[in-house]
């Protein structure tokens, strides 16, 4: 692989005057930026490199470059051209998350290739054709690196899930189900192999993908399959247990338990919020903090304790930190993007693999571009 050519895309714009955390325009080229997604980040094992996807086309399933910026020198570098990333509620890349491994497809002259891309090392390696395979690329990877996952329509009538082999390309529908039109998929990290389920109740979409009913009177609920795609288990969220969810949601670091978002705030006897932890085990989540407003996207760190998230009920669209266990949440800064459509309007906040810097996307100029807030030395000791 040739040597890569960096250069230096940054902003400094501002300290938040509450959290004191120092806010940086990270891109700035005339193209759309955006970092991807929220739930599982796409970030090196040591924090530094983010993978970005960039693209001149306002057609989400166009191709488009995937960039790594790394943070501590403010400069980024395009890794490989032409591959499918994440437009318009199009998920095409997929991650083990804070692990630096992205895998995306890449469009040749007469075929799709998918690639396995390394942010620690910032390797590139072919791995097989994904002709033939569902969707544009995968969704999510396992925490050993053996399998992917797509979601995709084995049935006009219905979705599933796709599970295939990593070395060999081969795989199987492990998984179908009418409701999963959207199932952000994701495999639970470093341990047993669980991969969470988003179920859209009542979805319908037509011939060509396009959602005519996102979900019905029943709502968004959550549950986990085996990776051979059995042992359905389901967590108590959705009705008829809560509101429906906002489709938010994320494993809690190494455990069994899940981060979600719902769409309106529900009592557990003890708190008052729509930010809950849930469990498989449990028969009722638990509210994580007492708020009024509804949180949208939902992240949680790699070590499990901490937590980011947006809301749309404050025109500034302002970005939240916890402590998952306690309870305790500080403002962090306002990403000031629009938060519409589509997707990459949205601020989508993560925590970098050390918890030093929140990643988010803002289109406050126009272009959506990446910033991240570096967190202040200390900055966690008070939660």
């Amino acid at each position: 692989m040739n040597p890569l050519s960096w250069w230096r895309e940054a902003i400094e714009r501002r300290d938040d005057n509450v959290s004191g955390a120092r806010v940086w325009q990270l891109t700035s080229a005339p193209a759309i930026t955006h970092n991807l997604y929220h739930e599982q980040p796409p970030c090196s094992a040591d924090g530094n490199r983010l993978a970005l996807f960039r693209t001149a086309s306002s057609n989400p399933r166009q191709p488009g470059d995937l960039m790594v910026y790394g943070i501590e020198r403010h400069r980024i570098t395009c890794l490989v051209e032409n591959i499918f990333g994440i437009g318009s509620g199009v998920h095409a890349l997929a991650t083990s998350a804070w692990s630096g491994h992205i895998y995306a497809v890449q469009q040749r002259e007469e075929s799709r290739v998918l690639l396995q891309l390394d942010l620690n090392t910032m390797t590139s390696d072919e791995l097989f054709a994904w002709d033939g395979l569902p969707g544009l690329g995968p969704a999510t990877i396992s925490p050993d690196g053996r399998w992917g996952l797509a979601a995709g329509r084995p049935a006009p009538d219905t979705f599933g899930v796709f599970r295939f082999d990593l070395n060999s390309g081969r795989g199987d529908w492990i998984h179908v189900s009418p409701h999963l039109v959207n199932p952000h998929l994701q495999y639970r990290l470093y341990a047993e192999q669980r991969i969470l389920v988003q179920e859209n109740r009542g979805c319908l979409a037509d011939e060509a993908g396009n959602i005519i009913r996102l979900y019905d009177e029943r709502g968004v609920g959550l549950y986990s399959i085996d990776s051979e795609g059995n042992n359905r288990c389901d967590f108590p969220v959705g009705p008829p247990y809560t509101p429906g969810t906002t489709g938010h949601e994320c494993w809690i670091g190494q455990s069994e338990r899940v981060l979600v978002t719902l769409t309106a705030p529900y009592d557990d006897g003890l708190r008052v919020g729509n930010v809950v932890e849930v469990c498989t085990t449990w028969a009722k989540p638990r509210v994580v903090f007492d708020s009024p407003l509804i949180w949208n996207h939902v992240a949680t760190s790699r070590c499990g304790r901490y937590f980011i998230a947006d809301t749309h009920d404050l025109p500034e669209v302002p970005l939240l930190v916890g402590n998952i266990a306690s309870g305790n949440t500080r403002m962090l800064c306002s990403s000031l993007t629009s938060a519409g459509y589509p997707q990459y309007s949205h601020a989508h906040p993560y925590l970098t693999s050390d918890n030093s810097h929140v990643v988010f996307n803002s289109d406050r100029r126009g272009l959506t571009q990446v910033h991240a807030a570096a967190l202040p030395e200390g900055f966690w000791e008070d939660f």
